[in-house]
């Protein structure tokens, strides 16, 4: 058993570092440009070994679209996480969605291809965005409840003020850098993180 849990922690591990690699060449030339040679000679394998983990590119642009998940439900999971040493709900809440918002505009910022990854994505998970979506809005109203609970916030309508409270700092996530706007500011969603927790602390 001990041998087979070896391999299989080496496959995972293979398979992060073939992940690693193509995310690597998506963001410098771009998904279509991006061959399977490409990402196993990033990756130091042979192209036959690449196939033996994926049977295509867009196999592994899904990988890729469930590894930046599967970092989100990480980041929410320690959200919820409840002790002295985590703070309090508002803080979580908080450091949550700046964290979010952290990831977001590193993707954003730093990838002059962002556009047709986000395209490539969409097109192999059409569900991406509702499913990030979801996530937040579940851990935001779990954080609603926990404040609730301790007293720290006094939310009647936990779904209604976490749609407005979304929607209100949506302008904060888009999906790629815009030539016309500015760069949303980050001193700027954490006043009004602050503003909507004033409000839920002192209803």
């Amino acid at each position: 058993m001990a041998r087979t849990s070896l391999s299989e922690s080496s496959k995972d591990q293979k398979r992060l570092e073939i992940i690693s690699a193509a995310r690597k060449l998506f963001k410098r030339f771009g998904v279509k440009k991006t061959t399977m040679r490409d990402i196993a000679a990033e990756a130091g394998l042979a192209v036959g070994t690449l196939y033996l983990y994926f049977e295509n590119r867009d196999a592994v642009v899904l990988a890729c679209a469930e590894a930046f998940e599967q970092a989100h439900l990480a980041a929410a999971k320690h959200a919820l996480e409840e002790s002295e040493e985590s703070g309090s709900p508002a803080q979580r809440l908080k450091q949550y969605i700046l964290g979010r918002f952290r990831a977001s505009a590193e993707t954003r910022t730093s990838d002059s291809h962002v556009a047709e990854i986000a395209r490539a994505v969409i097109r192999v998970r059409p569900t991406r965005l509702e499913d990030e979506s979801k996530i937040m809005q579940n851990t935001v109203l779990e954080l609603f409840a926990q404040g609730n609970k301790d007293g720290s916030f006094h939310i009647e309508e936990p779904a209604r003020d976490m749609i407005v409270f979304l929607y209100s700092i949506a302008w904060f996530f888009p999906i790629e850098k815009s030539e016309f706007l500015p760069e949303p500011d980050e001193a700027v969603l954490a006043s009004l993180i602050d503003w909507f927790i004033m409000k839920w602390s002192s209803s």
